[in-house]
Order: C-alpha cells, then sequence, then structure tokens
C-alpha cells in the first residue's frame, strides 16, 4: 500500500546509460537493443557518450535521445559535473555505467547529483594489475548492482576481486531473433555480392582486429588444411589497426590468396548465412554477441572454450569447442565439419533452438525492466528516494 500511494512511483523511471562510445561492438550493441526496445510507457532512457566517432546513422540510433560528454584523452575532471548536470535536468532515478571506461565518472556525477539507484555492467574483461582492481572494487560497492553476462564472469570477480556474489547479478546478452535467421536466399547472395562460388567452403569469423579476438588462431588453422591439400576460404569482418599484422602473418603462412577481408559490415545476417562455419577464437569472451547471432542463423560453430562461450555452446550438440590458442585442433575440427555436412546442419538447428529459449531480445529486455523496477521500488522503501514530479 506505502508503494502504491507514493508520488514517485507512477512516474516513468528515468534511465541515463553511460558508454565510452557507440560501435559494432558487443555491449554497445546490446546496450541499443535494451534502450530500444524497453517498454516506453514505464521507462524513459538516454544514452550519454564519453565520445562518439562512429555515424549514428548506421547504427540506427540517430533518432535516440544521446548526449556527447566530448571527454578529452586521458582523465577529463570536467566528465562527472557533466554528468551531474545531466542527472539533475533531467531528474535521472537509475545511472546505468557500462564497464571500466565510464564506472568511475559515473559513480562520480550520479552521487553528486543524488542519483538513487546505480548500476554497473560489466561484460568480459576488468583490469588486471591490483591497484585498478582495487579502485574498480571500491567504486562497484558503491553501486546499487553489479551486472555481469556470464556465470564465469561472475565466478572470475569473486575469485580475482573477492566481490560478493550476492551483490552479481546475469543477464545474459541477446539476439532481435527478427533479423538473425537462416536463409539460403542470403547464401546466395553473400557469395554473388562478394565473389565466392557456390561451391566454396566459407569459415569466417566477424570481431574487431584486437589481440584478444586471437584471428591468428584461425589463420594458422587455415593453413594447416590449406598446405595439406583442403580446399577453403577465409573470411575476416572488421578493421583495426591490426589488419596488417593479420595481412602480413597470411602472407607468411602462404594463404594471402584464400584469406577475404571485407572490412565493417553492417548487414551481419548477410555475413552469417554467407558461410559454412563460424569460427570464434578469442582468448576471453564475457557472453559473446556474435557467437549468439551465428546461432540464430543456424551456424556450425567452433569456439574456443573460454570465458562464457561454454555457457551458449554445448560442446557437439550446438557446436564444437576447442582448446584456447590450439590451431592444430581447430584444424582437426573444422576438416570435420568440412566433410560431415549433416553434422553442420545438426549442430546449426540445434543451436538456433537453444537460442530461441535462451537468448530471445524480450528474455533480456525483461530481466533489465525487473532489475530497474525492483532497485527503484527498493530505494523508494528504504528512503534513498525523495524525488517527485
Amino acid at each position: 500500500m506505502y508503494l502504491q500511494n507514493h508520488p514517485a512511483v507512477n512516474h516513468k523511471i528515468r534511465i541515463l546509460h553511460l558508454l565510452n562510445e557507440l560501435t559494432l561492438a558487443g555491449k554497445e550493441l546490446q546496450t541499443l537493443r535494451l534502450v530500444k526496445n524497453i517498454n516506453p510507457a514505464k521507462y524513459d532512457c538516454k544514452i550519454a557518450l564519453m565520445n562518439c566517432t562512429f555515424p549514428l546513422e548506421k547504427l540506427g540510433a540517430e533518432q535516440l535521445p544521446i548526449l556527447l560528454l566530448n571527454k578529452k584523452p586521458g582523465n577529463d575532471w570536467r566528465i562527472p559535473f557533466k554528468i551531474n548536470r545531466i542527472c539533475r535536468n533531467n531528474r535521472i532515478d537509475i545511472v546505468h555505467t557500462h564497464s571500466w571506461g565510464t564506472l568511475i565518472e559515473g559513480v562520480m556525477g550520479a552521487k553528486m547529483a543524488g542519483v538513487p539507484v546505480l548500476v554497473h555492467s560489466e561484460y568480459g574483461t576488468f583490469p588486471s594489475e591490483w591497484k585498478y582492481r582495487l579502485v574498480e572494487k571500491t567504486f562497484w560497492s558503491l553501486t546499487n548492482r553489479l551486472v555481469v553476462v556470464s556465470g564465469d564472469l561472475k565466478k572470475r570477480i569473486w575469485q580475482s576481486i573477492q566481490f560478493p556474489p550476492d551483490r552479481l547479478r546475469i543477464i545474459y546478452n541477446s539476439v532481435d531473433e527478427t533479423k538473425f535467421f537462416p536463409s539460403h536466399s542470403l547464401r546466395v547472395q553473400f557469395r554473388r555480392v562478394f565473389g565466392f562460388s557456390q561451391k566454396d567452403f566459407i569459415v569466417g569469423t566477424i570481431g574487431r582486429f584486437h589481440e584478444v579476438k586471437n584471428h591468428e588462431m584461425l589463420l594458422r588453422a587455415a593453413a594447416k588444411l590449406i598446405h595439406n591439400g583442403h580446399d577453403l576460404q577465409v573470411v575476416l569482418v572488421s578493421k583495426g589497426q591490426r589488419e596488417q599484422v593479420l595481412r602480413d602473418l597470411s602472407a607468411s603462412l602462404g594463404i594471402a590468396n584464400r584469406l577475404h577481408f571485407l572490412g565493417f559490415q553492417l548487414d551481419i545476417n548477410l555475413i552469417m548465412n554467407g558461410l559454412d562455419v563460424f569460427a570464434l577464437t578469442s582468448f576471453s569472451e564475457g557472453c559473446s554477441t556474435v557467437l549468439l547471432e551465428a546461432m540464430f542463423c543456424e551456424k556450425a560453430i567452433v569456439a574456443t572454450n573460454v570465458g562464457g562461450n561454454p555457457e551458449l555452446i554445448a560442446d557437439r550438440y550446438t557446436g564444437l569447442l576447442v582448446g584456447s590458442n590450439d590451431h592444430e585442433q581447430l584444424a582437426q575440427k573444422i576438416l570435420f565439419l568440412k566433410k560431415n555436412q549433416d553434422v553442420r546442419s545438426d549442430l546449426g538447428r540445434n543451436a538456433r533452438r537453444i537460442a530461441f529459449e535462451k537468448f530471445r531480445l524480450n528474455k533480456m529486455v525483461k530481466a533489465y525492466e525487473e532489475l530497474y523496477s525492483y532497485e527503484y521500488k527498493k530505494g523508494l522503501v528504504f528512503g534513498t528516494y525523495n524525488k517527485t514530479d
């Protein structure tokens, strides 16, 4: 009865998301999906970006309420004050920070503004040096809830930082099932557009050219197969400073004519449907968005057995798992899939069915809606909220 009569309980819950920037990457895409699909009758979301370097229209974000903080390189003392002003001007109820890059400034700005609820999300990587971990733990403790995207990440946070498990909540990433689906016509279109034949056996991966993604593992596995007389093509979808490193490696391995750099691509559903096998060779993952997209597209998947990957991929049922940086095992699995089309089909169908059951967009959105409402109402009960419209 108390909550029903409280003057603040009936207005929309006003949420400010803080991101470093918006790009074609996991946490950024997940945040966009959440903001676009959360119930607008109950939640009013805004996004504040430290910087903006990627065209918003390419992300379908040009119509969203986005605020630019224009952060200077390094530590910028102005940012907490800017966040404070945004929170006060917009009467923000919840500040949701995403990863290390927004944590300190976001918590400081929210506390200055008297924002009653702080939520922070971690996606798979966090600082390794003890002094940074101490700072991180300190600021985590100032939030109401820490969200992680996999059980593995929850376990690692406890083991490495000893952050209380009862303060953590697992919410898996998601995919919009209406935008990722198997399609033979898209397979034909992909191969026509990018110059492949319909008979080519194509192994591909999608992800930023960063050391943690370990694209080298895929190139070495492909080289082993190609030099042993097996015909295949390799596709890499991304851009970045390490592209030349990968080009040089492919040349030294003698597979430059089989490696295809497609750059940034917006239509990932088209790319996925063009592949025969999707490979994810990262050293570390939280809850890989691109892996979920491959599952929804019914792809045969080979992924490293690291991080949250085994929570998505059941080995030999929804995909195949290999050891981290074990390119020889990866080569064996790719060859096995190349020789067994029925297995590829079975793995793909199983993967899509599990993805549809567990990782649809509406499941993630509902989980965040429940979290926001719970923390907001808890603030009302314990007196941390005193705003009224």
